[in-house]
């Protein structure tokens, strides 16, 4: 996208903060609970699970994201990214996400008996190719999708957050 197309992009800014705080946390305490029960039923019950798969997602597709063409190959979710990602293993999954290695090393397993992650080798798991196509998936994106456009509606409505023009 060319830059001039960006400048005039709409911006959210938070307004006064200290006089409405409250107010984000209890939207965004709201949004959390909904978001983490969508990814909670997913993954058996399990919240760790879900946090693992996610972290997951991200370290193996996030170099591909910043990739300004990749980016945009893969930018619908319809397209399987496959073997582009890159691969992970339970000692940077338990630093993403500050759970202990050993919990990570067992979730792992679970995920890959859930079909969720693949094991490419020694060290190196992946999301299944195609696995975030499946219906359960593209409802739960679906989902968080509208869950997230809730948040942002209920932080314009409640003067949270303001839409402005970025300065320059």
């Amino acid at each position: 996208m060319p830059a001039a197309a960006k400048t005039k992009r709409l911006r959210l800014v938070r307004k006064n903060h200290e006089t409405i705080s409250r107010l984000f946390a209890m939207a965004f305490g709201r949004y959390f609970q909904r978001v983490c029960r969508l990814q909670r039923d997913i993954c058996d019950g399990d919240i760790d699970l879900a946090i693992i798969a996610g972290a997951a997602g991200i370290v193996s597709t996030e170099a591909l994201m910043r990739n300004e063409t990749l980016r945009q190959d893969f930018a619908n979710m319809k397209t399987i990214v496959g073997d582009r990602q890159r691969g992970c293993n339970a000692l940077s999954l338990a630093e993403a996400t500050g759970l202990p290695r050993e919990t990570v090393r067992r979730k792992m397993k679970r995920l890959v008996e859930m079909g969720l992650l693949v094991r490419r080798g020694a060290r190196d798991y992946i999301w299944q190719p195609g696995v975030l196509q499946s219906p359960p998936y593209h409802q739960l994106f679906d989902e968080l999708s509208i869950e997230t456009l809730r948040l942002l509606n209920e932080c314009l409505e409640e003067g949270i957050f303001v839409a402005e023009q970025p300065p320059g």
